[in-house]
């Protein structure tokens, strides 16, 4: 798998998640993702270990609506640079790749795993 759609793959459909070691404004947290909005942000690694989400690798997380920072109750309207290096939409929780693979890969296991 290419890296966005890898990277969709671990997203449940649920819409609840973590983006993990990702480097916002402050530094490096780990955010969670829930029912289309920013619902937490953390200090990278403290999110639990297996919950379901990506791990950015240290990619950046930035609000799609200007500079200010991402903040819990935003909305998940982000741009996310993936593990592969490529920056992505995220429209409400959302990762968007661009191609045909974005149903075909949500519909992927809702544990986050790689199967």
């Amino acid at each position: 798998m290419n890296a966005p759609t890898c990277c969709l793959a671990r997203i449940p459909a649920n819409g609840k998640f973590w983006l993990k070691n990702a480097r916002v404004h402050d530094g490096f947290r780990d955010i969670r993702i829930e029912n289309g909005r920013v619902r937490a942000l953390v200090a990278a690694g403290e999110s639990p270990c297996c919950a379901p989400g990506l791990d950015l690798e240290g990619g950046e997380v930035r609000r799609m609506d200007g500079d200010e920072p991402v903040a819990a109750g935003d909305p998940a309207d982000l741009w996310v640079t993936l593990c592969g290096g490529r920056t992505v939409p995220m429209r409400a929780g959302r990762l968007e790749s661009g191609g045909p693979q974005d149903v075909a890969a949500t519909n992927g296991p809702a544990d986050g795993s790689d199967r």
